[in-house]
């Protein structure tokens, strides 16, 4: 298994901005098979209504192994 981490963001709710977050590890993780939260934080207006939801993620997905070049 390999690991990459990524963040998301959106203005509907923490759930959306993680999944944005997945989504863009897309790039580096086609076939990811776990994603844990490693932070949501928010992005506060001047009254301290949240503006932004943001989520931290690692995304887990399966690499194939290949051997070492001349190991044969």
């Amino acid at each position: 298994m390999r690991i990459v981490e990524a963040t998301g963001s959106s203005r509907r709710g923490w759930s959306d901005a993680v999944t944005d977050a997945v989504r863009s590890a897309r790039g580096d993780a086609p076939r990811a098979v776990v994603a844990e939260v490693s932070r949501l934080w928010a992005d506060l207006d001047a009254r301290g209504a949240i503006r932004q939801y943001r989520a931290a993620v690692k995304v887990a997905y399966p690499q194939a192994l290949v051997p070492p070049r001349g190991s044969r």
